[in-house]
């Protein structure tokens, strides 16, 4: 839709992208050496400067990332402040290979390297694993919730079938957030800024008695809405309304033993989350819509809105033997969200179309995982456990299409087709992964989980036949069906002498089947549709240079996936389908960042995903098309500068850019369904004493790009969420020791 300052022309992107980012590594490679060359105080002081070792524990360790032999990305606490990254959407712009978008903000969809889910209905799984602290969140509503006193965000790209629960396929999402601390540790942090934001966190740690240290964290955001829905006068569509809190108790059972005991709520109100602009009306009707082109306004009959309460709990219990650790972590997690969106606004009014969509869910589930570990650093380490998960979903839906009537001038007149749906999931596994150290250089691992699925499904649909087709029949239907599979991957790794490391991975991944929630027919709910399969081959390597100055790390990968899952519509139906699809994905991962010198830090990431369908029985036209939510080319740069001023005090200055080509909302790859290339510019400003206090002026989408983050086409025009425009806001923090 727009035109963007790094290309022109997607079949010229390539080349452009790829030379801005090897062309500022030798720049930057270049500008360090000279520095290390520039006097002999100068070279003391670049010897003394490295990139600080980053810590995950993506293979369930805790491990420099730099020796991990998976394509992972990993944003500390430090990183998401300076960046502003408020929620996973915002830690995917800044990944390759990563994307996010949201038909609401209670349904995100994530989707890494191609593969993702695009419905949330109650027969459905997501592709892309979300984890917070260890614990899977089934449902996709129950993991975008505000990101606060969180230590670590870990992205694992490609299928983590073997140490990792169900349903990561396409990858996972580890969320850690912060522990208990042994001294005294307090934060205050008070922000405001435009659309009338305002954002209290605060957080308290320490020890509580003896062999217990205690943690609590709270946040509290508000801000006005940014749309207006023309209709109706309310100016508050797009608002922000959340409460979230967390805490932790981390208690010492004896000198072997230990547990931490966790608690979450979060809670938001939403207004109009999921307005849509139209685009394409002038082309259609010959005159453009008074709000055409103007993402900050709507004209819908009902603003519509999104309220969302969740909250978990969990115990992990850690016992240390000599040579191995056991670990045990049970969890339960429960959701509840109501949301009202209107489809298509008055915009189609004068063609007699209208229609909402509303949802009511609820969702719980248990989960129980054992885990025996190696423990030291022997030649062979190894990992082995078993693993539980039940799951509970009720959740009643509705396309209404009954304001139709009214228009018509046939008031009373219902077309309001109803799914009152529930499932419940039991899932078992059975996961282990070695590795052996052959020699200082040379290591390979093997690694499998078989995992056992059972589904349990009824659904009571009324109000058949709707204007638009979605429900053909009443019906009232029971179905169940299990699924199993054993996912295996190998990794062999080379280790330099100077610690870099080259690795080969082939694995695999898995995602249940399930059952149409929203179906047409009695016998599109009582057919299951089939697991995904993914094959993952990948070659990938991580280096670093200039006494660990500067790091490369990349990845290339081929992906083979079978049966992926694809929510469409039949236009000529209106029937909702959960069709399957063969698909073939593959692509270049790279990150680069240096520390220039002690006060400059730059980072580049790129990302290359060619991904298609090669198969899909229910449209065959859909053959050839590109992978819904799945950028051709993306990319982010960031710098941060820091001027220590005379007073002992410092200035941090840090500016990201990240861009992501055209995407599409749809399997059929239209373009009314599409967001045309976009860059988004963020900047952070602060102003640090070294004593506990700092002052920040921040701002995200400096430029106010405007982008669609979710659309959908109906009768040759585009309905879009907009993304936000330019934000801005001061913040103030305090910590208290």
């Amino acid at each position: 839709m727009r035109p963007n300052s790094l290309t022109t022309h997607s079949d010229h992107k390539l080349n452009p992208i790829a030379k801005v980012i090897f062309a500022s590594l030798t720049a930057l490679l270049g500008q360090t050496a000279t520095a290390q060359e520039s006097g002999t105080d100068r070279a003391d002081d670049s010897r003394n400067l490295s990139l600080e070792e980053v810590t995950v524990t993506a293979q369930r360790k805790s491990q420099n990332l730099q020796s991990v032999p998976i394509a992972v990305s990993a944003f500390g606490e430090e990183a998401m402040e300076r960046g502003n990254m408020l929620d996973v959407e915002d830690i995917s712009a800044m990944t390759p290979g990563f994307s996010l978008s949201s038909y609401n903000p209670v349904t995100p969809q994530p989707y890494i390297r191609g593969v993702g889910t695009n419905s949330s209905s109650v027969g459905d799984d997501a592709s892309v694993g979300v984890f917070i602290d260890e614990v899977y969140a089934g449902r996709a509503g129950g993991y975008r919730a505000d990101m606060f006193d969180v230590e670590r965000v870990e992205v694992l790209r490609g299928p983590q079938g073997s140490l990792y629960g169900r349903n990561v396929a396409g990858g996972a999402i580890n969320v850690i957030t912060k522990n208990p601390t042994d001294t005294f540790e307090a934060k205050a942090k008070v922000t405001g800024g435009n659309y009338n934001l305002k954002e209290f966190r605060g957080m308290v740690s320490g020890p509580i008695a003896d062999s217990v240290k205690g943690r609590i964290a709270v946040s509290r955001r508000t801000r006005d809405g940014w749309i207006e829905n023309v209709n109706t006068g309310n100016d508050d569509l797009g608002n922000q309304d959340n409460l979230s809190a967390r805490g932790k108790l981390a208690i010492e059972l004896g000198d072997r033993t230990d547990l931490m005991l966790s608690a979450d709520y979060a809670t938001d109100d939403l207004t109009g989350s999921g307005a849509r602009s139209i685009v394409g009306y002038e082309e259609i009707f010959g005159a453009a819509h008074p709000t055409e082109n103007d993402p900050g306004k709507v004209d819908n009959f009902v603003d519509g809105y999104a309220d969302r309460d969740m909250y978990g709990v969990s115990a992990k219990l850690t016992h240390s033997l000599e040579t191995v650790d056991l670990v045990s972590i049970t969890a339960y997690r429960t959701q509840d969200y109501t949301f009202n969106d209107d489809m298509m606004g008055r915009y189609l009014a004068v063609a007699g179309a209208a229609m909402t969509n509303d949802a009511a869910e609820e969702s719980s589930q248990f989960s129980q995982e054992l885990r025996i570990q190696s423990a030291g650093s022997e030649a062979l380490e190894w990992t082995a456990g078993l693993y539980l998960f039940q799951e509970e979903v009720d959740r009643v839906e509705s396309f209404d299409s009954s304001r139709v009537y009214d228009l018509m001038g046939y008031a009373g007149l219902s077309s309001r087709p109803v799914w009152d749906a529930s499932n419940e999931t039991t899932s078992y596994a059975v996961f282990g992964e070695a590795t052996y150290h052959f020699s200082p250089a040379w290591s390979a691992s093997f690694g499998g989980r078989y995992t056992y699925d059972q589904k349990d499904f009824s659904s009571v649909a009324t109000g058949a036949p709707d204007l638009f087709g979605f429900l053909a029949e009443d019906y009232a239907v029971t179905a169940d069906k299990s699924w199993k599979k054993f996912t295996p991957k190998a990794t062999v790794t080379y280790t330099t002498e100077d610690a870099d490391i080259v690795y080969g991975t082939i694995s695999q991944g898995y995602k249940a089947g399930g059952f149409n929630g929203i179906a047409a027919t009695e016998q599109g709910a009582t057919v299951a549709f089939d697991p995904e399969n993914a094959t993952n081959y990948e070659l990938g390597f991580k280096t670093s240079m200039l006494g660990q100055r500067v790091r490369l790390n990349g990845a290339v990968f081929y992906l083979d996936y079978t049966d992926l899952q694809s929510f469409t519509v039949d236009l000529e139906t209106g029937q909702v389908e959960t069709a399957t699809g063969d698909a073939e994905i593959k692509g270049i991962e790279l990150e680069a960042s240096a520390l220039v010198t002690d006060a400059l830090m730059l980072a580049l990431n790129y990302g290359y995903t060619d991904a298609e369908y090669v198969s899909f029985e229910a449209d065959p036209e859909v053959v050839g098309n590109r992978l819904a939510r799945t950028p051709e080319h993306s990319a982010s740069a960031s710098v941060n500068y820091e001027w220590m001023l005379s007073n002992g005090s410092a200035i941090n200055f840090n500016a990201n850019a990240m861009y992501q080509g055209e995407v599409f909302y749809s399997v059929g790859n239209t373009e009314g369904a599409s967001d045309a290339e976009r860059t988004l510019v963020n900047t952070n400003v602060t102003w640090d004493n070294y004593e506990g206090l700092k002052v920040s002026l921040w701002g995200k989408n400096l430029t106010n790009e405007e982008y669609v983050v979710h659309g959908f086409e109906q009768a040759g025009m585009g309905f879009a969420i907009m993304g936000e425009p330019t934000t801005w806001g001061i913040s103030v923090t305090k910590d208290f020791f």
